[in-house]
């Protein structure tokens, strides 16, 4: 079997001769003690630049570990390894995982959370989200560490080997992901850790090594299914060797590594999947049918227009997502590292075959683009950006340092060459740690020069932006320092990602910030705090007090509902539009009277005072000219209509006694508008108005 790279034993036999040579080892001793010194050599010799990286690293995430805010989904994350555990404790119902469909998520990372979590006694919920933090992340610098191992085995040089560790962590999204999602950022790391053990199974050919790989990608693909590319690409090459290796005790050999891997791939994944447990095939292949076709439908904004996750996304939907987040000359150089593994191989196709380096090349070419293929044609639901595709960074930050590895390789002796490329080395990387560190920590909202970064709103309107929420943290925390001793009453758009994100302020600050969340009272909440996640469709109309802004568009806003929390000249444009628009007839009346013109509809109130309550649930209905105006999922069944969320923490205010509520209309293509409120025994009230004819 042909070695991928020189391997580490001249390192081992270099350590012996220089040991024997000093007087410390004698021969005995180095007969005895392999282990130690082939250890010894490794760090001697070249794994001590990636530990001194990692350290660096490690120290850095530690000290920025608390600034960044909780995911949307952390909570359901969590209750999967608390579930989990408890089934496996024997207290829930023999039957739990035949009856939920989240059986189907990998416990391989949030088992051992909640286990930690019990073991460390943590109770108080800042305490748990900071050890979630803090795990998720060593994780991830893990896989940069063996990020670091493998590209010197490939390259075979320390600086190239730094150079895809830095590429690999210094990705502005997946860094700000590693604190604060354990959905995708353990199989991303576990996903590295497999490619090394994979490259050192075939360099060293013996079943042990194979034994590990199994175990390894059994957890693998428990934490995503995805893995099950990796284990069929790693069984085609050792069947490959299998026929490439002459008879004898060597075939036999390939064939029990073959059988080894497969063995302890099946049987690891079986034992960390207890959906398996009950029916083995019949439960892969449902799992396999589950997550193939994702079943949450999700809204997201690409390109300007609304879509909905269950529809078959653009089949540039990924490789788009990709490139515009992308640091830029990383992405170039994986490209033209991609590439060129492409025509190497058309070239000299049998090659592939036959060269062991270059059929390793080649599984890293697959892992990248396999998969965004295979999303393709399989119409697979994809959300949320890319975030469910991080992974295909693993093989491409490996596959940047190939064009750097060639110039190398070719030019040893342009002092000049080597001068202007360690320059743009240099500069790429201060550049992406440039722009993390100006927006942290909401790194997860970077994008690369690609698309339009200056205009106002203007990658709000066509991206998703915030989509885990963590950003809501950062109203809190506005909030409170804005009332650095009073309590305070807030509401936000979202449920989970306000209350994950309440969770993670200190016990003292948890009790001085008040959430209205089922039970929102519209008249005694002081501030609504709000995502622009979909803002494309509407907007908050309440004065701010706080925003956040990235690349010229707000991804956070914090608004006052009772204006006598703000200044006058904040307040005052809401009285004069009180003013201007009582004087005029309502088109509705009731308790709330309704105003409308071209743009807007006006709710008022008065007299307006706490009485316990919210107000009845609002609803609007906005009729369209044309159904192409409408969004591509409201299209979908032929309604001419489109359905306002509202209620009055996004559009309301309280003042002098009075309730007001503006609320935008679509700016072109509108008929007509239908607005009420109703309860759960019917509608109290409701109107429909001809925004064309002026009136009822």
């Amino acid at each position: 079997m042909q070695i991928l790279v020189p391997n580490l034993s001249r390192h081992v036999s270099r350590f012996k001769a220089e040991s024997a040579m000093s007087g410390d080892v004698t021969r005995d001793a180095s007969m005895k003690f392999p282990l130690r010194m082939s250890v010894l050599s490794v760090l001697k010799h070249h794994a001590y630049f990636g530990l001194i990286v990692l350290a660096f690293f490690a120290a850095t995430g530690i000290w920025v570990l608390d600034d960044y805010g909780v995911g949307v989904d952390t909570g359901f994350q969590r209750n999967i390894g608390i579930r989990n555990l408890d089934y496996l404790l024997g207290e829930l119902d023999a039957r739990y995982p035949d009856r939920h469909l989240n059986r189907f998520y990998g416990v391989s990372f949030e088992l051992p959370l909640v286990l930690l979590e019990r073991v460390l006694g943590l109770e108080d919920t800042r305490d748990i989200h900071l050890m979630r933090h803090l795990v998720t992340h060593l994780s991830f610098l893990a896989g940069g560490f063996f990020c670091y191992l493998l590209a010197y085995r490939l390259f075979d040089n320390k600086p190239l080997a730094v150079l895809a560790m830095l590429i690999f962590i210094l990705h502005p999204r997946i860094y700000a992901h590693s604190f604060f999602n354990t959905k995708d950022i353990p199989f991303l790391s576990m996903l590295m850790f497999c490619l090394y053990l994979v490259h050192r199974a075939f360099d060293k050919g013996t079943t042990l090594r194979f034994l590990i790989l199994g175990v390894a990608m059994g957890i693998l693909i428990n934490l995503r299914i995805m893995g099950l590319g990796l284990f069929l690409a790693v069984v085609a090459m050792c069947m490959l060797d299998v026929f490439q290796t002459p008879g004898g005790i060597q075939r036999r050999h390939a064939l029990m590594n073959t059988g080894v891997f497969i063995l302890s791939s099946v049987g690891i994944l079986y034992a960390v999947s207890p959906h398996l447990w009950g029916d083995p095939f019949g439960g892969f292949v449902e799992w396999f049918a589950v997550f193939s076709q994702h079943p949450s439908p999700i809204h997201q904004i690409f390109r300007g227009e609304l879509i909905l996750s269950a529809d078959v996304n653009p089949p540039e939907f990924v490789p788009i997502w990709f490139s515009i987040t992308a640091p830029p000359v990383a992405f170039v150089l994986g490209l033209i590292g991609t590439l060129s593994i492409l025509l190497r191989g058309m070239a000299n196709p049998l090659d592939i075959f036959a060269n062991t380096r270059l059929r390793f090349n080649f599984l890293l070419v697959g892992c990248f683009v396999l998969p965004i293929v295979a999303v393709i044609v399989l119409e697979t639901n994809v959300y949320q950006g890319w975030r469910q595709m991080y992974f295909i960074y693993v093989p491409f930050s490996l596959l940047a340092v190939f064009p750097m590895h060639w110039g190398t390789s070719v030019n040893r002796s342009n002092t000049g060459l080597k001068v202007l490329k360690g320059g743009v080395v240099i500069a790429s990387v201060a550049a992406t740690v440039t722009a993390m560190v100006s927006i942290h920590p909401h790194q997860h909202v970077y994008f690369n020069f690609l698309v339009d970064r200056v205009s106002p709103d203007h990658l709000r309107m066509r991206y998703d932006m915030d989509y885990w929420t963590t950003t809501f943290r950062e109203g809190y925390e506005h909030l409170l320092e804005r009332h650095p001793s009073a309590s305070i009453h807030a509401r936000t758009s979202l449920g989970r990602g306000q209350d994950l994100n309440w969770q993670i302020l200190t016990a003292s600050d948890r009790e001085r910030l008040v959430l209205d969340g089922g039970s929102f009272d519209f008249y005694t909440t002081d501030y609504y705090s709000y995502q622009l996640l979909e803002s494309a469709r509407r907007d908050v109309t309440a004065p701010l007090v706080h925003s956040r802004v990235i690349y010229g568009s707000k991804v956070l806003g914090v608004a006052a509902v009772d204006l006598s929390l703000v200044d006058e000249a904040v307040a005052a444009p809401y009285r004069d539009v009180y003013s201007a628009t009582v004087s005029k007839r309502p088109d509705a009346g009731s308790e709330w009277d309704v105003y409308a013109d071209d743009a807007t509809l006006v709710y008022i109130k008065e007299p307006c005072a706490a009485d316990g309550h919210e107000p009845p649930p609002f609803f609007l209905h906005v009729s369209m000219d044309d159904i192409d105006d409408l969004p591509r999922y409201r299209r979908r069944g032929g309604h001419s209509t489109r359905n306002f969320d509202f209620d009055f923490g996004r559009h309301g205010v309280r003042f002098d006694g009075k309730c007001m509520a503006v609320v935008p209309l679509p700016a072109e293509g509108l008929s007509g508008v239908r607005t009420g409120q109703w309860t759960s025994d019917g509608e109290l009230w409701d109107v429909a108005i001809n925004i064309r004819a002026g009136g009822e």
